[in-house]
């Protein structure tokens, strides 16, 4: 018997404002998708670590109750669906990544780690994470990136034996909403 897909989406840094990307999850039941938006609330100032294991929590969860499931991460959400599918990768269906910053941490600038403090610890366990995945495991990963994107530079967005999308938009936010919209419920 085939399980039923479920979604777990993780915004990026602006996550207290998500409620567009929320409503965009929700309706990705008219693609035969389930799908959740798990805010990691980046800027509240608890680290990274308890916010992780909130969604391996509920990832295991889903999986108790018989669900296949994936993740989707878009912009710093990305490091955060990284970090748990190394941590889950023999339950996770895969993990598809939105203009998503991988490579180059030391080029954040400051000012996003000192208001976002999670995403700092996010970006700093993520070498470890993916030096963790087989060739294998990579292949399981999705980077969809546009053309040009003012935020985050292409080549950040890369991932070794990882599948690479490029999508025809131009911009960080724009691009998130495109793929969200007409790319990840497939």
């Amino acid at each position: 018997m085939r399980k039923l897909q479920h979604v777990i989406y993780i915004p990026g840094l602006g996550d207290n404002k998500a409620q567009g990307q929320k409503l965009v999850v929700k309706w990705w039941f008219i693609y035969g998708v389930s799908g959740r938006c798990h805010q990691m609330k980046w800027s509240d100032g608890e680290p990274f670590e308890p916010k992780l294991k909130r969604l391996i929590a509920e990832i295991d969860e889903l999986n108790s109750k018989g669900y296949a499931v994936s993740l989707i991460g878009s912009s710093a959400g990305a490091s955060a669906a990284l970090n748990a599918f190394a941590e889950r990768k023999n339950v996770l269906g895969g993990v598809a990544i939105i203009c998503g910053k991988v490579q180059n941490i030391d080029t954040v600038r400051p000012e996003y780690f000192k208001r976002n403090p999670a995403f700092e610890g996010a970006l700093h366990s993520l070498p470890s994470a993916l030096k963790s995945l087989t060739k294998s495991d990579r292949s399981r990963i999705l980077s969809i990136h546009p053309l040009y994107d003012e935020t985050v530079p292409i080549k950040d967005t890369q991932i070794e034996h990882a599948r690479m999308v490029t999508i025809p938009t131009f911009g960080h936010s724009f691009s998130i909403a495109f793929s969200l919209i007409f790319l990840t419920p497939y």
